[in-house]
């Protein structure tokens, strides 16, 4: 065989196995999953209270304290367990958020723009002895700023399980951080030793996936991940251990020990209304 036929024959399959291995290599990379190209979707729902008349709303007990009273001047701070807007019959406060033990997605399924902590803190503030807010989020490492607005002293104790417990006092005007290491199965309990009737609530989770309806009952959860099946936890202060018997959209449906699980798809997923009885509340 002339040497040049042969030097031919071997450029041409030293090429032609070159070419052959480098678009596997392409095909390898685009086959491997991407963050960039996940899709998300957004979760809402609107809690409504299944019921002709309207649950009985109590004044706050603030007579051991004068000074909280004169703090009102004349009103009546009414309380915060169980809100239910007189027109729309919208439950405020309903939480739900992805089980911790049984939801099926780890922190690092959260959207690229949530993985980190957010460094904006979360503000709780003691307003005419009040907490406010009623129910706040948070994210382990973000810090807690306890604020005190009102002209008397403050504490703020954190029940928490999962972390080392801290009841800063807050004087007058002054204001604490206070920052959480790890996350919480279930809400927290924040009281005032001093004044025993103001109590808010922590939620601090792994995922940045909690939502608290507001004052019509519309809750949204933005940014989940999208075709996963994600079980989900509906809590409430005062329900009866749990939210179990609900009509969603018209049909009754079971969500046993408060935990439904939904797929969504890519976008909005708009699930309706979700009536609630009286009966699963205390």
């Amino acid at each position: 065989m002339p040497l040049l036929v042969s030097v031919r024959r071997a450029l041409s399959a030293h090429l032609s196995v070159g070419l052959f291995a480098t678009g596997m290599f392409f095909n390898a990379v685009a086959s491997q999953p991407s963050a960039i190209g996940a899709e998300w979707a957004d979760l809402q729902m609107t809690f409504v209270f299944d019921e002709t008349e309207l649950p009985k709303v109590e004044p706050v007990a603030m007579d051991k304290d004068p000074a909280c009273v004169a703090l009102w001047k004349g009103a009546k701070p009414m309380a915060e367990d169980l809100i239910v807007d007189p027109t729309t019959k919208g439950i405020k406060n309903i939480v739900v958020y992805p089980d911790p033990k049984k939801s099926g997605i780890e922190a690092t399924d959260a959207h690229p723009d949530l993985l980190a902590a957010p460094e904006k803190s979360v503000v709780l503030d003691n307003v005419k002895c009040v907490f406010e807010p009623h129910i706040f989020s948070v994210r382990p490492g973000q810090t807690v700023n306890v604020k005190n607005s009102d002209t008397m002293g403050h504490n703020a104790l954190f029940n928490v399980f999962a972390n080392a417990g801290v009841n800063p006092l807050i004087p007058a005007g002054g204001s604490k951080d206070v920052t959480f290491a790890k996350a919480e199965r279930a809400p927290i309990p924040v009281q005032c030793n001093i004044h025993p009737w103001m109590i808010a609530y922590m939620l601090i989770f792994d995922q940045p996936y909690a939502g608290i309806s507001d004052a019509n009952g519309v809750l949204k959860i933005e940014k989940l991940p999208a075709g996963k099946p994600i079980t989900f936890k509906v809590w409430h202060e005062k329900m009866d251990k749990s939210i179990d018997s609900v009509t969603l959209d018209g049909k009754p449906v079971e969500w046993k020990k408060g935990l439904v699980e939904f797929t969504l798809k890519p976008g909005m997923n708009n699930l309706g209304v979700v009536k609630i009885k009286k009966t699963e509340f205390k």
